[in-house]
């Protein structure tokens, strides 16, 4: 029952626009206790309603940066295309 509140908290978070992974799992934490990083990443992996759309560098304090992913909902996927 969980997981599936939090895939519906996830999908909702990203019908607006695509967000990267930490923007989604400090979303999640912010509104659903007990959330693990893993727990996320798993969920986004394996949602068929939810695509990678691109790699982004995220800067970092200690080092140069890291890339981290992004994330979408196929209907914003969709409806993205429909507008160009």
């Amino acid at each position: 029952m969980m997981s599936e509140n939090l895939r519906h908290l996830i999908r909702s978070y990203l019908q607006s626009r695509p967000r990267n992974t930490a923007e989604i799992v400090e979303h999640a934490r912010a509104n659903m206790d007990g959330t693990s990083i893993e727990q996320i990443e798993k969920l986004l992996k394996s949602d068929a309603q939810v695509v990678r759309v691109d790699l982004v560098r995220r800067s970092g304090v200690l080092s140069s940066g890291y890339k981290i992913c992004e994330w979408a909902t196929v209907d914003w996927m969709k409806n993205r295309r429909g507008e160009q």
